[in-house]
């Protein structure tokens, strides 16, 4: 369970103060769910004592000091990252002098690994009595003011100069240019402190990722100029097949250890996108804007006579990128199938004319909701708004939830369509884009208009999700 690519320690009977936290860790480490401490696994308990080696007494510069100031943690996700951030960040609260931070893209996510080591504090008495009462966001402080624990979104200007003892970057992947390098700074004139990146892999996007990659390459071969950078990757070979078990394993080594069933995850990959596997499941670099959305085969496979009645529809509506075309399509459920076509294409079209064909579809057809993007349109949208339509506005957050649950309808083949020819050319046009830890169909970087194409995800979605009787959202 050892890393694929990780720094080796000085000696094999290295130095080190994981031991102090994996007991501390074994004593008092519950979570919501459990009120026992929970039992690390082994390869959680070796990445402690290895992150937290230290120098020997009688080494020539660094006498017991730590000996990794910067460190890298890449694996699979799922693999209890939030564990390891948190332990950390515990450890240096108790042992250490200084500040304490936690960084992530985003407040909420920063708040993770901090809201568990609240929970931590909060529910063991020998903790609780060394820290100030804890808070959800004016951070954690120890009584004799030695040190503080926030958590941080990741901007340079938060955490510019600040001297922390400790600085935690969760999922690294999403980390903007020049937060590393302000952190690092900060920790520059503390005695024993560490920047430590904790993620999965990236994409073309992830300047600052790939950066420590580099940096990780150079580290494990030995530079001397890296001597203190620290670098410990679990990744599954190059194009190695995504439902290769050792592959997985190489990536994840709580799946490794046999807590997670190699048996679930297998499954769960079965209904992914090879890129989302790759990156989050085999931990590896991914373009990001170019892979297709979706299979060939897959798409083929669902072919079919499309609606087998009108009954019960959802309309989902999308234009093209200047505008040139709109597409209007439906879908609706037939017991555990999705069935799906497009029933209207327009040329240049105008507000008024959609509106009415829109209308004309609804009074004709029991129309269960009308699904329409969001982030264009609005005039369109209120005006059927005003008319009393069963409107469904997809947000940004909700677009990205559609083209992953329809991918996963026809990974499972719950979907039917009539092979239109407008659909088929589409199908075969569209390719993805990230957009932090999710992705969506790229209107963008399309190889050419995919309006029908959306049109028919935000069909289907919707019609996934809504209730059997017409949902009303004003």
């Amino acid at each position: 369970m050892l890393p694929t690519r990780f720094t080796p320690p000085l000696s094999d009977d290295f130095e080190t103060d994981g031991d102090r936290l994996i007991e501390l860790m074994s004593l008092a480490w519950v979570t919501p769910e459990s009120e026992s401490p929970i039992e690390l696994d082994e390869w959680q308990k070796d990445l402690f004592r290895r992150v937290l080696e230290r120098y020997p007494a009688d080494h020539p510069k660094y006498p017991n000091e730590l000996r990794w100031r910067q460190v890298l943690i890449s694996c699979g996700r799922q693999n209890g990252k939030s564990v390891l951030g948190g332990g950390l960040a515990l450890e240096a609260m108790t042992f250490r002098r200084g500040d304490v931070a936690s960084i992530a893209s985003s407040r909420e996510q920063a708040t993770i690994i901090y809201s568990r080591v609240k929970h931590v504090i909060d529910n063991n008495a020998w903790l609780k009595k060394r820290f100030k009462r804890t808070t959800e966001t004016r951070g954690i402080g120890k009584i004799d003011g030695t040190g503080k624990y926030t958590a941080n979104p990741a901007k340079e200007a938060a955490i510019q100069g600040l001297p922390f003892v400790r600085v935690l970057l969760d999922e690294g992947h999403l980390a903007k240019k020049g937060i590393w390098t302000a952190a690092t700074k900060g920790t520059s004139a503390v005695d024993n402190a560490q920047v430590i990146m904790i993620t999965t892999a990236g994409d073309q996007n992830s300047e600052t990722l790939i950066e420590l990659y580099k940096a990780a390459e150079r580290a494990i071969a030995g530079d001397p100029m890296l001597e203190r950078f620290g670098a410990f990757i679990w990744e599954a070979p190059e194009n190695a097949p995504v439902d290769d078990v050792n592959a997985i394993m190489a990536a994840n080594p709580s799946i490794a250890c046999g807590r997670i069933p190699i048996e679930r995850v297998l499954s769960d990959i079965a209904t992914q996108p090879e890129h989302e596997v790759r990156r989050y499941t085999l931990n590896q670099f991914i373009a990001g804007s170019s892979e297709a959305w979706l299979p060939g085969n897959l798409f083929r496979e669902a072919s079919g006579n499309g609606l087998t009645a009108m009954d019960g529809i959802v309309l989902g509506i999308d234009s093209a990128r200047n505008f040139s075309h709109a597409t209007i399509s439906a879908a609706r459920r037939n017991g555990e199938i999705y069935e799906t076509e497009l029933v209207a294409s327009l040329v240049q079209p105008t507000e008024d004319k959609l509106a009415e064909i829109i209308l004309d579809l609804y009074k004709r057809h029991n129309v269960q909701a009308i699904a329409i993007d969001d982030r264009w349109n609005h005039a369109l949208i209120r005006r059927l708004k005003a008319q009393g339509l069963p409107i469904w506005p997809l947000w940004s957050k909700e677009i990205t939830t559609a083209c992953m649950t329809v991918y996963a309808m026809f990974a499972n083949g719950r979907v039917t369509h009539n092979e239109d020819p407008l659909l088929v050319m589409q199908n075969g046009l569209a390719v993805t884009r990230y957009h932090g830890e999710s992705w969506l169909v790229s209107r963008a970087d399309s190889m050419g208009d995919v309006d029908a194409l959306l049109a028919t995800i935000w069909a289907l979605y919707v019609a996934s999700v809504s209730k059997p009787i017409g949902v009303q959202v004003f």
